[in-house]
């Protein structure tokens, strides 16, 4: 296991709750209506559901983050196996 979860990996999983959490805060915990609408009456602010578009940070740093774990498993299986060859 080590080697292959690294600072980087630590930093992108980080960056990727943060942002799921701001999605979660920006519009996951809002009631829409079947319009696609949420209407907060203290603040007079009507939220619509196209917020999913704040997801794709999120998704992108987890799915970043899996593909480095995956080549590093990879290069590590790879690299023993030509140890086991030679």
């Amino acid at each position: 296991m080590k080697g292959i979860i690294s600072t980087s990996v630590i930093i992108l999983v980080a960056a990727s709750a943060f942002f799921f959490w701001l999605w979660y805060e920006q519009y996951l915990r809002f009631e829409f209506n079947e319009l696609g609408r949420y209407y907060d009456a203290e603040n007079q602010i009507v939220y619509t559901d196209a917020g999913f578009v704040s997801c794709f940070p999120a998704v992108g740093f987890l799915l970043i983050a899996f593909i480095l774990i995956i080549v590093r498993i990879l290069r590590r299986m790879a690299h023993s196996t030509f140890k086991q060859d030679a």
